[in-house]
C-alpha cells in the first residue's frame, strides 16, 4: 500500500507536467504581437492602440483570453468611441471601433437637438457647427434613413455637407435638397442618398461652374440660371 500511492503520486505529477508542457507549447505565451490592425473612421491607428495597450510587441500573455476586457478598456478610454470589438488570431490582432459620430442637428418648436449616428435625438442648446443641419424631416423614420447614410460617409465629404432639407416633389416623393459647403446643391432620394452621394466628388470636380448635382434617378449636373435648371424649378412649383 506504502509502495502504490508514490507511484499514484508521480504519475499524477507526470500527467499535470505533460498537460502544462502541451498548454505552453500551444499558446506559447513568451511569443508577443506581431500585427495590430485597427478599424476606425477618425481615431489613429496609433491612438486606438493607445487606448487598447495592445501594439506591435505586446506580450502574447496580456492579450490571450483577454479581448472583451481590451474592448471595455477601449470605450473607457475615449468619449469618441461607442463600442469596440477585439479579436485575437495567433500573434495578429484586430480591433474594430465604432466611433460617436455627430450625424447633424435639427430645430423642433424652437428647441435644437443632436442626431447621433442611430438618428436618435438628445437636447442641446445650439448646434456646434460640426455638421449639417436637418429640415423639413416630418418623421423620426425618414430622419433616422437619411442619418444613419449620412455617417458612412467618408470625413471630407460629410465635412462639405451643411444642409439636408426634405423636400418631396411629384416626381420624388422622398427628394433631399442638399447644400453643399463648396457653393453647389444635391438633389438626392432619402433611400438612396448614402450611396449615390459617394459619386459627389467626382462629378463637382468636373464643372466648370456651380451648379446642381442631380442624383435623384441618374448622375448629372447644370450650371445654376441653366434651362435645365429653370424647368425643373418650374415644374416643381406647380405641384
Amino acid at each position: 500500500m506504502m509502495t502504490r500511492r508514490p507511484r499514484q503520486l508521480w504519475l499524477s505529477l507526470v500527467i499535470f507536467a505533460i498537460l502544462i508542457i502541451g498548454t505552453l507549447a500551444i499558446i506559447r505565451p513568451w511569443q508577443s504581437i506581431k500585427q495590430v490592425t485597427v478599424n476606425a473612421m477618425e481615431l489613429p491607428d496609433k491612438k486606438v492602440q493607445t487606448y487598447a495597450q495592445v501594439m506591435v510587441g505586446t506580450p502574447y500573455w496580456q492579450v490571450a483570453g483577454q479581448t472583451q476586457f481590451i474592448a471595455e478598456r477601449l470605450v473607457k478610454s475615449s468619449d469618441k468611441i461607442d463600442s469596440a470589438q477585439v479579436k485575437q488570431q495567433g500573434t495578429h490582432v484586430t480591433i474594430k471601433v465604432i466611433e460617436k459620430v455627430t450625424a447633424g442637428y435639427i430645430q423642433k418648436k424652437g428647441q435644437w437637438y443632436l442626431i447621433d449616428r442611430n438618428g436618435y435625438l438628445t437636447t442641446i442648446g445650439q448646434p456646434k457647427g460640426d455638421a449639417p443641419i436637418y429640415a423639413g424631416f416630418r418623421t423620426q423614420t425618414a430622419l433616422q434613413e437619411v442619418a444613419t447614410q449620412f455617417v458612412t460617409l467618408e470625413l471630407t465629404l460629410r465635412q462639405n455637407i451643411s444642409q439636408i432639407t426634405f423636400s418631396p416633389v411629384k416626381d420624388n416623393a422622398k427628394r433631399l435638397v442638399i447644400v453643399m459647403d463648396d457653393g453647389n446643391t444635391v438633389y438626392a432620394t432619402q433611400d438612396t442618398f448614402g450611396k449615390k452621394i459617394s459619386f459627389y466628388p467626382g462629378i463637382a470636380a468636373q464643372m466648370p461652374d456651380k451648379g446642381i448635382v442631380d442624383l435623384q434617378f441618374g448622375a448629372y449636373s447644370y450650371k445654376y440660371g441653366t434651362n435645365a435648371q429653370k424647368m425643373i424649378t418650374k415644374r416643381n412649383n406647380m405641384y
